[in-house]
């Protein structure tokens, strides 16, 4: 089963009087990028989360996001630090008073200017114990975020992979149609050519037949696309092969992708017949499909 690479999962932590908000999401990306949000005091745990998540995902771009709230509502999530007011308050003072003495106009300073001096107003924090709590829990606690985010991108897997299925047999339908004409087609080609070749031995008091023979023969040959259906054919088994296996497959799946566009525009352009130019042009639209959705494949 093919996994997607997008996902979500989020879950909550309660620690003495704080809760942290566990948030954890991917998108597209052409290789493994983890981006870890933490607050300051919980940088420490940086290489721990990444270990963890990089041994369960191969690709994407994944954002892990702990956010940290105060549990009770009564309490401010801010304590004043009077220290540092009183400081500041002081050091307002002896400027306040320099001014006076040179004469310099001292504009009154409001309640708000001191919030803004640094230090003032500090921002509760989980204390050093309940770090090495938090680090434990966290630990236990991380495995089951990651299995759950990995469950969504299970399901979306499951989505893509009956999208990618149906391309594939809807492709593989237009390659038997294609077979099916080719008979046609080679009959189409070979009266246009002879049409040409009547025209040019009417036209030309002397013709070497035989070599105006083979150079036609080597064009019917330049036109033949038996080759490009037969390689179709290969890629389409190997494709439907990795769509159903349970590894991590999207970067070939890509490739092939592209391997399959290329033959079907090769077949356009060597077509020469209405008939296989429409089958061409509409499985070329289900290539160009089947390789946008193989994009979000980790």
């Amino acid at each position: 089963m093919i996994n997607s690479m997008t996902g979500y999962a989020s879950d909550a932590i309660l620690l003495g009087g704080f809760s942290l908000e566990l948030e954890m999401k991917s998108v597209n990306s052409k290789s493994f990028d983890l981006k870890i949000y933490l607050p300051e005091y919980m940088t420490f745990m940086e290489n721990d989360i990444r270990q963890l998540v990089s041994k369960q995902i191969a690709r994407g771009s994944i954002v892990f996001k702990i956010k940290a709230n105060q549990n009770n509502e009564a309490s401010s999530n801010f304590t004043l630090n009077n220290k540092v007011l009183n400081t500041a308050i002081d050091e307002i003072k002896n400027i306040e008073q320099k001014c006076d003495e040179k004469n310099i106009q001292f504009s009154p300073l409001t309640v708000l200017d001191f919030f803004s001096v640094k230090g003032v107003w500090e921002e509760n924090k989980i204390s050093q114990t309940d770090t090495v709590e938090l680090k434990s829990v966290m630990l236990d606690k991380l495995p089951e975020l990651i299995k759950k985010f990995m469950e969504t991108r299970r399901i979306e897997g499951q989505g893509l992979q009956a999208i990618l299925i149906e391309k594939l047999s809807s492709i593989m339908e237009f390659v038997k149609e294609i077979d099916k004409i080719l008979p046609d087609r080679s009959r189409h080609l070979e009266k246009n050519f002879n049409k040409v070749l009547d025209k040019i031995i009417n036209e030309q008091n002397q013709v070497d037949e035989n070599r105006l023979e083979q150079e036609i023969a080597l064009l019917l040959i330049k036109q033949d696309i038996q080759e490009e259906l037969d390689r179709l054919k290969v890629h389409i088994v190997s494709m439907q092969e990795l769509v159903n296996s349970s590894n991590v497959v999207g970067k070939k799946l890509d490739f092939l992708s592209q391997e399959l566009n290329r033959e079907v525009n090769t077949i356009c352009s060597k077509s020469q017949y209405s008939d296989l130019t429409k089958l061409g042009i509409e499985m070329k639209t289900l290539v160009d499909q089947f390789r946008e959705q193989v994009q979000n494949v980790e």
